[in-house]
């Protein structure tokens, strides 16, 4: 019996997330692809069809991948245990809009595919998911073809970043970030505006900051996480500028507009399932995600913040015993039988 399920026959308990949110999941789902067509819109005027195209094979893929699945469920098990393909969907989109446009094609379409495997994978095994499904897709596939085809192919890793930047000293840090300038904007200004060497989620740093909060309010996401995420974010970024005297804006600016960041923090970080339930536990999560992210950054890993969402996806079982006083679902009486 599944976790959820052995609630609902056993015992108290508070309301799942997107019953407690108010919708229904695929509400919920619809919702969320519609908080992130803008952006993706945004995307396609930046980076032109090669966008669209990414993101045409992360929900295509990710569809039928769900259907066939769907269906074998349907086969050997009688029934559908995952019926909700806008969930699917949503991870295609996801696994498209953090992306680079110049990536692979292939790679977009088997990180949904591997996103939609893993999400099925984790209700059969474990009744529940424990590891945000595209970031775990993300971390081994890309991980699997970095150690295959080596690391100069800066899939996960950039060393020939090393030569020109220095995440640790002020020159090295404000004098290596030309490569993020767009026109005639300064790196600063185009982390907040526009900028093209980003993940296709955040072309404009201040967009996804907007659609992000304005989503996380209207669909209920667990805004304590991207709260306390880029809090921590922003604080090590002050801290470290104080530090090498550098420029704090354009230390906050990298730190917290890179697409890699503040896209995951409202369409990655938030997921139901994965993160805790509990305030503080959502706290305590975000402001490890944000020491990780930071620390990854500082290396020059490139998506850095994917690797600490998986890293602290395994620490939820954990932190949500911090305020969690009652297990998540409904009794029967409550859930009308």
């Amino acid at each position: 019996m599944i976790p959820m399920a052995r609630t609902l026959a056993e015992g108290p308990g508070i309301p799942g997330p997107h019953l407690h949110a108010g919708f229904t999941k695929d509400r919920w789902m619809v919702g969320t692809l519609g908080a992130m067509a803008p952006l993706a819109l945004l995307a396609g005027l930046a980076l032109g069809p090669r966008a669209a195209v990414h993101l045409a094979l992360g929900l295509g893929t990710a569809l039928l991948l769900h259907l066939g699945l769907a269906l074998g469920e349907r086969i050997v098990r009688g029934r559908v245990l995952h019926p909700s393909w806008t969930s699917s969907l949503v991870a295609g989109a996801i696994a498209a809009l953090s992306s680079l446009a110049v990536a692979p094609y292939a790679v977009t379409a088997g990180i949904a595919a591997l996103a939609v495997v893993l999400k099925f994978a984790q209700g059969w095994v474990f009744g529940r998911k424990y590891l945000n499904p595209v970031a775990a897709a993300k971390v081994l596939l890309l991980g699997l073809m970095t150690a295959t085809l080596g690391l100069e192919r800066g899939l996960m890793y950039h060393p020939h970043h090393l030569d020109w930047i220095d995440m640790w000293t002020r020159e090295g840090f404000e004098g290596g970030l030309w490569f993020l300038a767009w026109g005639d904007w300064g790196p600063g200004l185009s982390l907040l505006l526009w900028k093209t060497h980003t993940w296709m989620g955040g072309v404009s740093g201040l967009a996804t900051l907007f659609v992000g909060g304005l989503s996380a309010w209207l669909l209920r996401y667990k805004w304590r996480i991207p709260v306390s995420f880029l809090g921590t974010m922003g604080l090590l970024a002050l801290l470290l500028a104080g530090l090498t005297r550098g420029d704090p804006l354009l230390r906050l600016a990298f730190h917290l507009f890179t697409g890699s960041v503040i896209f995951l923090a409202f369409f990655m970080a938030t997921e139901p399932q994965s993160t805790p339930m509990s305030a503080g536990g959502q706290y305590l999560f975000g402001v490890g995600l944000g020491i990780l992210t930071f620390l990854l950054q500082q290396l020059n890993v490139l998506g850095g913040s994917v690797l600490a969402l998986v890293a602290m996806n395994l620490f939820t079982p954990l932190l949500d015993r911090v305020g969690l006083g009652r297990p998540v679902g409904l009794t029967r009486r409550e859930h009308g039988r």
